[in-house]
């Protein structure tokens, strides 16, 4: 698993510098992820009780609730118009996808891909980039696998962008198990 971010580039200088770095990255980023599921499954059971108290009510507060999808939101952030883009953005990149899954659970709906073969995410994300509706700005993934956010942050209701967030790492991580069979 890797953080994919344009404000997280990670780049070493020698190919045995590259790989521990890589290796590294990787573990704190499964390591992450974990953490954030022990604490999501902590804040259901909390959820599930009448009285949340100390450190859990501390971080189902930061959490907030989840944000319904807007009224009036564009049909290209929508469970098909995302299965779509994604469908054209491969074949516009030449590749198979195995899996294509969104998750609508809350706004912003995230996508989920499996690609075919090595290499495919790296044509995938350059025909993504060229989308006008979407705009990708990272996602957690590996080789083969990636789960992102492609709603512009401008489509976010203004009252909820903080929200969105702060639940956004928590969601692509779960959505990322879910899709990898993880969980």
């Amino acid at each position: 698993m890797k953080f994919d971010c344009q404000d997280c580039i990670w780049e070493s200088r020698s190919a045995a510098v590259a790989e521990l770095g890589r290796c590294r990255h990787s573990r704190f980023m499964k390591m992450r992820a974990s953490l954030l599921i022990a604490v999501l499954l902590g804040l259901l059971c909390v959820g599930r009780s009448k009285h949340a108290t100390g450190p859990n009510q501390v971080l189902f507060d930061y959490l907030g609730n989840p944000v319904a999808p807007p009224a009036n939101m564009d049909a290209a952030y929508t469970k098909g118009g995302l299965t779509s883009a994604m469908q054209e953005a491969a074949q516009a990149a030449n590749i198979t996808l195995t899996k294509v899954e969104v998750d609508d659970s809350e706004f912003p709906f995230l996508v989920g891909v499996v690609c075919a073969n090595k290499g495919d995410w790296e044509k995938l994300k350059e025909q993504i980039r060229k989308m006008t509706a979407h705009n990708y700005t990272g996602g957690i993934g590996g080789d083969t696998k990636m789960v992102m956010n492609l709603v512009p942050y401008s489509a976010f209701p203004t009252d909820a962008h903080e929200r969105i967030h702060h639940r956004m790492m928590l969601r692509e991580a779960v959505f990322y198990d879910k899709i990898t069979g993880h969980q």
